[in-house]
């Protein structure tokens, strides 16, 4: 479903490295997040990552259209690849219905804008995997992230088996138990979601300000103290998980350079 959804710029200069969110805007209060988010995994043709991601983040939808939160690059020395991952952000159910009326309602064909844009994409892509996702009420939407000022050029991706029914469970345990200690490790949350249409799997996105964290949290996450003790308690909910570093692109929100689209001037 990539060619429905709509992205939101990138440009401008932030700095070499990511920078620490607004502790108060992340801690706040706040309304929970009542959004929609889809999920891919794009396999990628050959080289054509970077065109890919381009074409991706640059798309202006001509129907309805959820928004970009980003484009990243999964490593492929943590992963399969070539992979790209995307991440977008829907008006909940009734934004997701919108979008599937229009991409699959009859009428002769797809709509022109995007067949042309599906068009382009398959000299980039493959095929892929998508999950719809259902945020935990405290996860943060992509108007949050942006506020908050989290920066970085590394992503921890998290997709966690967990026994049936026990989801909701383990989610609350990363907010209770995981959450504050993350965050003492230089860890920000971009997200923490439950995947619809089972009954197994949440998935956690992470963002790290450089890769240098990346890596100096990966050292000690099983034998420093406080990750230790999550790990053993995370085994009362979470019966596997598989980890990927995801290297975000500058149409990713959360990516240093980052900036918001210039707003197009009307037509006289």
């Amino acid at each position: 479903m990539p060619g429905a959804y709509e992205s939101r710029g990138a440009g401008g200069k932030n700095g070499r490295h990511g920078r620490k969110p607004d502790a108060s805007r992340l801690e706040a209060p706040r309304v929970a997040n009542t959004k929609l988010y889809l999920h891919e995994t794009i396999r990628i043709v050959g080289t054509g990552s970077e065109a890919y991601k381009r074409h991706t983040g640059e798309r202006r939808p001509s129907g309805p259209a959820g928004v970009l939160v980003g484009t990243w690059q999964q490593s492929g020395s943590t992963g399969a690849w070539p992979r790209v991952v995307n991440l977008w952000e829907m008006d909940g159910w009734d934004g997701w219905t919108e979008i599937l009326e229009y991409q699959y309602t009859p009428r002769a064909g797809q709509p022109p804008a995007l067949r042309k844009w599906w068009t382009e994409a398959t000299k980039y892509r493959s095929g892929g995997f998508d999950r719809i996702l259902e945020p935990a009420p405290w996860s943060p939407t992509r108007d949050e992230l942006i506020a908050s000022g989290a920066r970085g050029r590394a992503f921890l991706q998290e997709i966690a088996t967990c026994a049936p029914g026990r989801v909701d469970d383990y989610l609350d345990a990363v907010q209770r138990d995981w959450l504050p200690v993350a965050r003492g490790r230089g860890l920000t949350l971009a997200g923490a979601w439950r995947t619809a249409m089972r009954d197994t799997e949440a998935v956690l996105l992470w963002c790290l300000p450089t890769l240098a964290d990346f890596t100096r949290h990966l050292r000690d996450a099983r034998t420093a103290p406080e990750a230790r003790t999550w790990l053993d308690h995370a085994r009362a909910w979470r019966t596997d998980y598989r980890e990927t570093l995801l290297i975000p692109s500058v149409w990713c929100v959360m990516h240093p350079d980052w900036r918001p689209p210039r707003r197009r001037r009307p037509s006289r």
